[in-house]
């Protein structure tokens, strides 16, 4: 196994493969560990949760380097290049199969997603990465049928950009990919479509869902081939360790806890709502439920953190991620864990993305990065807090196995 090619490209990019008991190989980035205030000094010089785990300090984590995908026959998901990514699965059944790889694996957690975002933030990173029907928005726009293209006109399609040399109308007989006379190929722009037959059902010829790294270098996370992958966009991705219920803000402990491979991340998990301080970015965990905890909210047309409950009018409310805001009269210090985890902005952050959240007395669970339709919804920093764990999205909801380094 070591000299196969898959180890010799994992290699060349500084990755970890480990395999399965049936020795399938899962390929991975590995992460050493960081404190958040490397992350940005305004945050405690302690230990970034994402690197504890049952209060132990890792070392480093591994992090699938590509979206979870499912080998023939076999419902244990993986992290492998040019596969479809796995959608249209529940929450928790997620979860099970992202397991069954063995190797202390377990599905990303809100841990994970915020030490991500952070990272992107201290580097100023911003991936771009299928948001657009098989592209990035800010990188081309698709082609499509019945329109009038003139000479100059630039379009994507099925990953690359295209333009045109004869001004024309759009027909499917002159599709870019078949009409050297009309559309001159050029750079690649996007990834492989995970399906071609979504053409047929598709009356624009659009691609959905794209091979997992089959994207350009900028869809890598700091444009590094030997980073994580389709990161933001393509499909959104199942995380492990945050719900709502009631819209209160409930985690599985302070730390990467759910991380753990036999952690409880159903409903009836030892869920515990976040009590802040009202002297310092300190915070307690308690029971859900308690009076003063953190609660989502939808005031003056924005999400906003308060430690009551919001009109419960079951509508989605979304807001670009930085700019939630704070009733700072009943929070005057926002808890450090709020930014570590990803589930508030810290000052002066660019990370892009949307963070939505539905208004609902139900429990909701978490999908971050965005879908191949979220164009500039999509991001490092998005999250969708509308789903409850029953729901199996079409084309959507994929997970990321995080996985322990071997001693």
């Amino acid at each position: 196994m070591n000299n196969s090619p898959l180890e010799q490209l994992a290699r060349q990019y500084g990755n970890v493969v480990q395999y399965d008991a049936k020795g399938n190989p899962s390929i991975f980035c590995k992460f050493p560990k960081m404190k958040s205030s490397d992350l940005d000094a305004s945050l405690p010089d302690h230990v970034h949760p994402a690197f504890i785990i049952n209060n132990v300090e890792e070392d480093a984590i591994l992090i699938g380097k590509y979206m979870s995908s499912e080998l023939e026959g076999n419902g244990t998901q993986y992290s492998l290049p040019n596969m479809p990514p796995r959608v249209s699965m529940h929450h928790d059944t997620f979860l099970q199969k992202m397991r069954a790889f063995g190797n202390g694996a377990s599905g990303i957690t809100i841990a994970d997603h915020g030490f991500m975002l952070l990272l992107a933030h201290k580097n100023k990173w911003e991936p771009h990465g299928n948001n657009y029907y098989g592209c990035d928005y800010r990188d081309a726009t698709p082609w499509e049928l019945a329109k009038s293209y003139n000479v100059g006109d630039k379009r994507s399609f099925r990953g690359w950009l295209y333009e045109c040399i004869k001004a024309h109308t759009s027909s499917a007989e002159l599709l870019p990919v078949d009409s050297p006379l009309y559309w001159k190929k050029g750079k690649h722009v996007g990834g492989t479509p995970a399906n071609p037959s979504q053409y047929n059902a598709d009356s624009q010829y659009r691609g959905y869902n794209t091979l997992t790294g089959s994207g350009p270098i900028d869809w890598y996370l700091g444009s590094d081939p030997g980073n994580l992958c389709d990161i933001q966009g393509n499909a959104f991705e199942q995380v492990y360790g945050f719900r709502l219920v009631n819209c209160e803000i409930q985690i599985l402990g302070d730390n990467n806890n759910a991380a753990d491979a036999t952690a409880d991340c159903s409903a009836n998990g030892s869920w515990k709502a976040i009590l802040p301080n009202k002297t310092d970015n300190g915070y307690t965990l308690v029971a859900p439920g308690t009076p003063g905890t953190l609660h989502y909210t939808w005031q003056n047309s924005k999400i906003t953190i308060d430690t009551v409950e919001p009109t419960f009018d079951n509508e989605y409310r979304g807001t670009t991620f930085s700019q939630i805001a704070v009733n700072t009269t009943n929070i005057p210090y926002m808890p450090s864990i709020m930014y570590e985890l990803g589930l508030a902005p810290i000052s002066g952050t660019t990370v892009q993305g949307y963070f939505y959240v539905q208004m609902t007395q139900d429990e909701r669970v978490a999908r971050r990065g965005g879908n191949y339709n979220s164009t500039s919804h999509a991001g490092m920093a998005y999250l969708n807090c509308n789903s409850p764990r029953s729901h199996a999205h079409a084309a959507m909801a994929v997970a990321r196995a995080p996985v322990k380094p071997e001693p």
